[in-house]
């Protein structure tokens, strides 16, 4: 997507609750392969002061994003959850 949020205008759009429910499952592996990924970091050993550093900080952007990602997937959750809406035709 090219625009950013505060460009574009707000508008209701019609979506099916499967094709969010796809959207928030590969929210939901993001989440997870972000998390997979921070622990097999831990698993690196090094004496090198700066190489530690560089591990914990990547662990740390990684650990961030799992929990943004988790985030994301409470919000879908509750999109999918909201009742259904019956749309009137105004042609």
């Amino acid at each position: 997507m090219s625009q950013s949020n505060d460009v574009l205008e707000p508008r209701l759009v019609a979506v099916d609750s499967y094709y969010l429910s796809v959207i928030n499952d590969r929210i939901q592996d993001l989440s997870n392969d972000a998390e997979s990924l921070s622990m097999a970091l831990s698993a690196i050993s090094t004496d090198d002061d700066a190489s530690r550093g560089v591990i914990v900080a990547i662990r740390a952007a990684l650990l961030a994003n799992s929990e943004l990602a988790t985030i994301l997937s409470e919000q879908m959750d509750g999109l999918i959850l909201l009742p259904e809406l019956e749309v009137t035709d105004h042609e």
